[in-house]
């Protein structure tokens, strides 16, 4: 068909006008004083602070397993630090008397904690410090970062005054070998140990954790030396007697009353990494497992948070991964999406089920989470090591066989941020109960 003259004008038109812009374009490209580059240079990507870098002296902490190196920010942490390191701190001795010229933390005994190591009491069981504590200073940095050394802040006197100034300990400090943000309250943090030490740091932790803080050797500190940047490091120090230990976890309990033995059905947790098989206390904790078996099958009703939508025939753990996981402690199934704080209402909420002998003095106890007395609902954990520090505080529902443990230990070393999340999720593909 042929095209009309008018449009043939017009196309020309259109044709001239696109040269133009493209014409415009190529200047605008070329000259960087154009309307074109500025709006460029008007909104620059936002530029991410650096970490402060520490550059107080350097320490060496020799232990029972290898050495630490770690360099020190300059703060009044790092001086209290420093001077029971090298003894010109005077401490107390068990009657009081002032000890003068003597290295504090040498003979200590290390305790593990998640992620990282602790110690800094001379009688053990956190009795015997170095002294009164100190108003606690800012943290140099957060808690995102690995190899940090960190002192610890006493607890409140009274959680509900907002207006009391947090303390910091005269003389226990953590050392942790991963980052994360579940510490962030512990305590200040005035060092940073270098990359080398991240190992030495994960086996004197999990040779304590996997011991239940009772490793048949004592693990200690030789002694920790404090070297100015850029002077040579010392000699590894040597060995401190094993009778000379000052003992750092208190007594593991012994428990007159044998543990029983799991007697209800099997629950089988499928995963994307394995299956766990384990057996139910329902005689020992039958609120605890009548809700398992309820909200596995889906015969127990519970609200969506938020909106609280009532689910009714809906199993409720099919399809949810585990959202914390931390090597030498325990495995935690993650909460529903959209309530990632795990507060939410899910309809009902029960109390912990504690019974005489039944502890977790064993590796693959499984047992409810909770945010203190009567928060239970459905979050529930697999601990991979025996674990006495929580005897008392959860109600144990189960007990894994021997071939799940490893799978627990598979789980909770997969890769995982700052939060112990999982960077890949492992997933409960179901629950099924036999």
């Amino acid at each position: 068909m042929p095209v009309p003259p008018q449009h043939r004008i017009l196309r020309k038109n259109l044709q001239a006008l696109g040269h133009f812009v493209k014409l415009l374009l190529l200047l605008a490209l070329s000259f960087p004083g154009t309307a074109f580059a500025q709006t460029h240079a008007l909104h620059p990507p936002p530029a991410t602070k650096p970490d402060p870098q520490p550059t107080g002296p350097q320490v060496f902490i020799d232990t029972t397993l290898g050495r630490l190196s770690c360099k020190l920010f300059t703060a009044q942490t790092s001086a209290n630090f420093i001077a029971l390191a090298n003894g010109t701190k005077d401490w107390p001795d068990a009657f009081g008397k002032p000890v003068h010229g003597q290295p504090f933390y040498d003979g200590l005994e290390l305790g593990g904690v998640s992620n990282g190591i602790t110690t800094g009491a001379r009688f053990g069981g956190g009795i015997g410090l170095a002294g009164s504590p100190f108003p606690a200073e800012k943290s140099a940095i957060d808690f995102s970062h690995t190899g940090l050394l960190v002192m610890r802040k006493n607890p409140p006197a009274n959680p509900d005054d907002k207006t009391e100034q947090p303390m910091t300990s005269s003389s226990i400090f953590y050392v942790f070998a991963h980052s994360d943000f579940e510490h962030e309250n512990i305590g200040t943090v005035f060092g940073q140990c270098d990359d080398a030490s991240l190992p030495t740091i994960t086996a004197l932790s999990h040779a304590l954790l996997s011991t239940d803080n009772h490793p048949t050797t004592p693990i200690a500190i030789n002694h920790i030396s404090v070297v100015q940047l850029g002077d040579p490091a010392p000699s590894l120090a040597a060995n401190v007697p094993a009778a000379s230990v000052t003992p750092q976890p208190s007594p593991m309990p012994i428990d007159p009353i044998p543990a029983p033995q799991p007697t209800g059905p099997t629950a089988t947790i499928d995963t994307n990494m394995g299956t766990l098989t384990c057996k139910l206390f329902t005689k020992e904790a039958p609120i605890g497992t009548a809700n398992f078996i309820g909200l596995t099958n889906g015969t127990k009703d519970w609200h969506l948070p938020g909106t609280q939508a009532l689910q009714h025939n809906r199993r409720f753990y099919n399809g949810l991964s585990f959202g914390r996981v931390i090597p030498d402690f325990m495995i935690q199934n993650a909460d529903l999406p959209n309530d990632p704080g795990g507060d939410g209402d899910l309809g009902f909420v029960f109390g912990v089920e504690s019974v005489p002998g039944l502890t977790f003095d064993r590796p693959g106890r499984l047992a409810y989470a909770n945010a203190g007395p009567n928060t239970n609902q459905s979050e529930f954990f697999v601990t991979e090591h025996a674990v006495h520090r929580l005897d008392g505080n959860y109600t144990i529902f189960g007990q894994c066989d021997d071939a799940s443990i490893p799978i627990v230990e598979a789980i909770a070393r997969v890769p995982r941020d700052a939060h112990n999340k999982p960077l890949k999720a492992v997933t409960i593909r179901k629950i099924t109960i036999q």
